[in-house]
């Protein structure tokens, strides 16, 4: 029986096998004999872990830490991310700017040409900040 302690302590340690059908299939005896040999372990202290509450599967609690080197992560943001909003809100604040001015030259306006002009400062504003929200919402999402 303690070959088959071995054994199971090879499995478990070296192999990392947690599956107790696998256990039994390699050692060639049931599953209720498995866990009686892990319960024993357990209690001489060879082992270290816990059985599922099911009883399929045994986890060590001893846990293995890689000695490979780690290597640091560069945590920048996606491209996608990155995006330069500063042009499209200067761009919609000096229209609503021109659109400020003709609105002023319209409430002072003497005569239809000066509307006129006001009227067409109105439109150019408009049109400046359409062009500065429209570059705001180009920002690129992810495909």
């Amino acid at each position: 029986m303690s070959e088959k302690k071995d054994e199971l302590i090879d499995l478990v340690m070296i192999q990392n096998v947690s599956g107790i059908q696998i256990f039994a299939d390699r050692l060639k005896i049931t599953s209720e004999e498995v866990i009686e040999l892990i319960n024993e372990l357990l209690e001489e202290g060879k082992l270290k872990g816990s059985l599922t509450e099911d009883g399929t599967r045994f986890f060590r609690s001893e846990i293995k830490l890689s000695e490979a080197p780690t290597i640091a992560r560069d945590d920048d943001q996606p491209g996608f991310m990155e995006f330069n909003s500063r042009p499209g809100i200067v761009t919609s604040i000096v229209g609503l700017v021109i659109i400020a001015g003709g609105l002023l030259v319209n409430a002072y306006a003497l005569d239809t040409v000066e509307q006129n002009f006001a009227a067409v400062l109105i439109f150019i504003g408009m049109m400046i900040t359409l062009a500065g929200l429209y570059f705001l919402s180009q920002h690129k999402t992810p495909s």
